[in-house]
């Protein structure tokens, strides 16, 4: 590793950078065509639209600051090149500054040296074994500029399945519980089989996986989609294409595309209720019916059971009231028991009247 004053000349922004990856649209670069000036060009739109303004007017008044250097690694495909591995927003801020420079824009003195001569930490790709994903891991994941799920389980997938490192080191390297790199990889894997399903791989997206991971946290969930944790898939394929047919846009004859009827994490998380209920799940796979009346089902029917159980435990607690405690009952505890059988005999009343009206 070696510290090194570089031209922004020669500098490349990384076109697969996981910060891109859950933007509509993205598609994998090929390495050898990173250096490709359409190709850099579209990066650093992509990296403006994602919000470059603040960054750009920070180094535009207060100047570039080294204290955090821009990481790279020689490029192979071009010979002086350096391909960016973290700072790729940095340099797309530079790059803009520099363009504003051209044209008169006043900023902060010194910028102009930086152009030509930026601060960057070099590394080889041989030097450390996966330092790149190792680096990215330690500031997005568990570190001080997160990113969102689907890029840290991009992450996590990539150390597992390119390089081969085992989940209790992955979890070591990025600081994440075992049980949270095993989720996210979990939910990265169900999404990537859904991107290949024959029918809703073209709904799939990258800003779905929040629905994913929620699948992945609950036992009811994921048993009912089969996931299968040695094969990486999902066992029970019936259920997951009806998992994805719920998130995807809906297609009802005679009518527009509606919107998916399950849309948020919080969705997936109500399903634990809908799913054991078969009149609701039969509800909620109905094209006709809203996930809120699926929904409204489960619940009926749990506050229905809720009570019968309540009843059975007020029960068993007056079973074991002994002769001896019952002596030393005190004005309170007669009220207590009295109110419990006033009110039974209030439930019991209306039940006969409305029997008898129905009779």
């Amino acid at each position: 590793m070696q510290i090194k004053e570089l031209p922004l000349d020669d500098l490349l922004l990384d076109p697969n950078n996981y910060r891109l990856q859950d933007t509509g649209g993205f598609y994998t670069i090929p390495i050898e065509k990173y250096a490709l000036e359409q190709i850099q060009k579209n990066t650093r739109q992509k990296l403006k639209d994602e919000g470059l303004d603040s960054l750009t007017d920070s180094i535009r008044s207060n100047g570039f600051l080294p204290i955090e250097r821009i990481v790279v690694t020689p490029y192979d495909y071009d010979d002086g090149k350096y391909l960016v591995v973290e700072g790729n927003r940095r340099v797309a801020a530079l790059m803009g500054l520099r363009e504003q420079a051209r044209v008169g824009v006043d900023m902060h003195e010194g910028l102009s040296r930086v152009f030509g001569a930026v601060p960057c930490v070099v590394f080889e790709e041989g030097e450390y074994p996966h330092f790149r994903e190792t680096l990215m891991g330690v500031r997005h994941v568990g570190g001080i500029r997160e990113w969102g799920g689907y890029q840290r389980a991009k992450l996590i997938a990539d150390l597992i399945d390119k390089h081969g490192v085992e989940t209790n080191e992955v979890s070591s390297q990025l600081g994440l519980r075992l049980s949270e790199v095993n989720r996210r990889y979990r939910a990265f894997k169900a999404l990537e089989q859904m991107e290949e399903s024959e029918e809703f791989g073209e709904f799939a997206d990258p800003s779905q996986y929040p629905l994913f991971h929620e699948l992945m946290s609950s036992p009811i969930t994921r048993n009912w989609v089969g996931w299968n944790d040695q094969t990486l898939s999902f066992d029970k394929s019936e259920q997951a294409e009806q998992f994805f047919m719920l998130i995807s846009p809906r297609e009802i004859e005679g009518q527009k595309a509606k919107k998916p009827k399950v849309r948020t994490y919080g969705d997936v998380r109500e399903m634990k209720k809908i799913i054991p209920n078969s009149s609701a799940l039969t509800m909620l796979l109905d094209e006709s019916r809203t996930f809120l009346d699926a929904l409204t089902v489960a619940r009926k029917d749990e506050l229905s059971s809720k009570w019968r159980s309540e009843i059975a435990e007020a029960a068993t607690a007056l079973e074991k009231i002994g002769a001896l405690e019952v002596k030393s009952f005190k004005d309170e505890d007669v009220e207590a028991l009295e109110n419990i059988r006033d009110m039974a005999e209030q439930v019991l009343n209306i039940y006969n009247t409305v029997t008898a009206a129905d009779g």
